[in-house]
């Protein structure tokens, strides 16, 4: 054997400690190779793998290292099968594939939140038309007009509404809001054009359903109290951060977060679920040496243990379970059961256990911004700490063999602060940069001048008054305590507001393509698992990946499954969007994936007189225009009443749900958005449904 190939087997074998790590992430192997596929899979292949694989375990059952290698591949299929599974159990319910101008539905409401212009929006089950006919939609999500009354979870409804099939992507390689929302159990959205009004449920939900709509209807209350007592944009932060509820919050505040760098805060996390747990376990111990008898009796530290795995549970239903909400409570589920069995709990394998229960539960998670942020951020800075922790702590307190005096003391209680949350945030910002960038578009520079100041009244005011208020709200006295956080997120959004309007505080960066953030994703988990010298090999794939960006090209024309949204390139390589009205969606989506801004208003009275035919300016645009179309490059024929022809050929922009054309020298390439986002379950129109 050579000599490379004898010390690569001799650092696994050093790491034996830390293969169990890898099991997840085989785990979410198979999950997101299942994603990438352009078509959706048979199940009875996926069952002809396992059998496969099945036998050939029993033959070579004597044989370690074949062993070894089926023990892997196991773990990969057994990812794709649980996703697989998920998706044909959803598919049950046949998506909607033609909008439905007006109905009559009768529903129960599942859930209920609201929207950015305050809004109530429903999910609706157990629907039924105006013939009582029982409709095989699933669950469907309504957006109620405005003056409809306050409803609750468990509610039935009646209402007149326009329902759509689910949204598809607004360009190749876009957000799938149709995959989202499948894997939610949606098979169609809509929005109601009268009110809705209460009506008698004919079927009682089962006991689940019950406790379901109990826990919604608490959220509600919860919101509606923290709503009486704040005004409208520190009541809309809190309710994020107490309950989950992020419909209370204005576009402003939420793009000076985000450009802040806190946009963190706003998704319970981990941040959020440690300060509560970590406040009640600190709260309870400090009751109990109260009371002398009792301390010196008992240990504090197991009862405590329990009332924080308690507020733990209560946060996590009322919050609304998301993804890193989840995460954070498995995390802490597991840290306080080290507490009570005295084991140590806060390490990598407490993150693998959490990563592999989350996916095992919902493995459509793993595509997801908030998985992948949340769980990139964890890891880097649990390997960080692994790896560096000790030299840390003695830098930050010194060589210094004497006493240090109490003013010295404090000090250094400061400094250690102020250095632990920059490299804490630093480790964070660069472990979810890739993520930020692929799904945003947008990198927050000042994100560790942000932290540094919310940071404190985070810690020292609006965490530990959410547990007060929470405590307290059983017994009506929340108030006194929601206005103290109030204070704080007031001084948070000040915080925030401030930040944003340094300058360049945002860049918009045009997305990674989905193979570059593989490529750093697996050097991101190389780095972090291993401990080995060979663990430096991931910074080449991490390398590689961010050079992926320079093989990212704006596309010379972009249009939409109707023709009547059109985007072209200027002579500068940016992206003009012609003319059209509504479409302010698809045309925000369009610049911010291509890192593109708004044209500036002399730009925007010169590209009106090119589309109306009046005059040209070959020089910034090379478009020529006439009352019934316009060309583009000699090359593409816009037409304005909806279409689009690629050298002569028309397209066929309805089947493919629009498309984005490229220009590579002489020759033509053009991808539809059905093309880059497959034939999958939850896109396909199925005949006959």
């Amino acid at each position: 054997m050579p000599v490379w190939a004898d010390k690569i087997k001799e650092q696994f074998y050093k790491d034996s400690e830390r293969w169990f790590l890898w099991a997840p992430v085989l785990f979410g192997l198979g999950i997101g190779v299942y994603f990438l596929l352009p078509r959706e899979p048979s199940i009875w292949l996926t069952l002809g793998v396992i059998e496969s694989l099945i036998a050939a375990a029993v033959i070579a059952r004597r044989r370690l290292g074949i062993l070894l290698g089926l023990a892997i591949a196991a773990i990969v299929v057994l990812g794709f099968a649980d996703v697989q599974l998920k998706a044909v159990y959803l598919s049950r319910h046949p998506l909607l594939q033609e909008a439905i101008d007006k109905i009559y539905l009768r529903g129960r409401i599942v859930s209920l939140d609201y929207n950015s212009r305050g809004n109530q929006r429903v999910v609706l089950d157990n629907l039924e038309n105006f013939d009582e006919q029982r409709l095989n939609w699933g669950k469907i999500k309504v957006s109620l007009s405005h003056g409809t009354e306050p409803l609750h979870s468990g509610q039935c409804i009646e209402l007149v509404g326009k329902i759509m099939p689910l949204p598809a992507p607004s360009l190749p390689g876009g957000y799938q809001f149709d995959r989202k929302s499948f894997f939610e159990g949606l098979t169609a959205s809509g929005y109601s054009i009268s009110r809705a009004l209460p009506v008698d449920c004919r079927n009682e939900p089962s006991w689940a359903d019950k406790f379901g709509y109990w826990v919604d209807r608490i959220r509600q209350r919860i919101v509606a109290r923290i709503d009486k007592v704040l005004p409208a944009d520190e009541a809309g932060i809190t309710a994020a951060i107490v309950a989950g509820e992020r419909g209370g919050m204005s576009r402003r505040l939420v793009d000076n977060y985000r450009d802040s760098g806190l946009a963190h805060f706003l998704s319970i996390s981990g941040l959020h679920m440690s300060m509560l747990a970590g406040l009640m376990f600190f709260l309870v111990r400090f009751v109990m040496a109260l009371v002398p008898g009792l301390a010196l009796r008992r240990d504090s530290k197991k009862p405590a243990a329990v009332l924080a795995l308690f507020m733990s549970v209560v946060y996590l239903l009322i919050s609304g379970a998301q993804i890193p909400t989840q995460r954070a409570f498995i995390m802490t589920f597991i840290v306080l059961l080290g507490v009570l069995f005295a084991r140590r709990a806060i390490s990598m394998k407490t993150i693998a256990w959490a990563g592999l229960i989350v996916l095992i539960i919902a493995p459509e998670a793993l595509v997801g911004a908030s998985f992948q942020m949340s769980f990139a951020a964890v890891m880097a800075l649990i390997a960080f700490y692994e790896k560096y922790a000790g030299a840390l702590q003695r830098f930050l307190r010194g060589s210094s063999v004497d006493e240090p005096s109490l003013s010295v003391k404090i000090l250094k209680i400061i400094w250690i602060y102020v250095a632990g949350i920059i490299v804490s945030d630093l480790i964070a910002s660069l472990a979810t940069l890739p993520f930020a960038i692929y799904h945003f578009n947008r990198v927050a520079l000042y994100t560790s001048l942000a932290n540094l100041l919310a940071g404190p009244i985070i810690g020292l005011i609006i965490m530990p008054f959410v547990l007060i208020a929470l405590l307290l709200m059983p017994l009506g006295l929340e108030a006194w305590a929601l206005k103290l956080v109030g204070f704080g997120v007031g001084a948070v959004n000040d915080i925030t507001a401030w930040v944003a309007s340094l300058p360049q505080a945002a860049l918009q960066v045009p997305s990674l393509p989905t193979w570059g953030l593989i490529l750093i994703v697996l050097g991101g988990l190389w780095l972090f698992i291993w401990l080995q010298p060979w663990r430096k090999w991931g910074f080449l794939l991490i390398a590689a990946g961010f050079l992926s960006l320079l093989t990212v090209r704006c596309p010379d024309v972009l249009v939409n499954d109707k023709g009547n949204l059109v985007a072209v390139r200027d002579n500068f390589g940016e992206l003009v969007i012609l003319p059209a009205r509504g479409n302010n969606f698809d045309k925000k989506v369009w610049l911010e994936k291509t890192a593109n801004q708004k044209i500036t208003a002399k730009e925007t009275r010169r590209l009106k007189k090119i589309y109306q035919g009046k005059e040209n300016f070959p020089e910034w645009l090379d478009l020529q225009c006439d009352e019934q179309s316009c060309l583009y490059k000699r090359r593409v024929k816009i037409i304005k009443s909806g279409g689009l022809e690629v050298d002569g050929k028309s397209l066929d922009l309805s089947a493919g749900l629009g498309a984005a054309v490229y220009f590579n020298g002489e020759e033509t390439s053009i991808q539809t958005v059905r093309d880059a986002s497959g034939y999958r379950l939850w896109n396909f129109v199925k005949k006959g449904l």
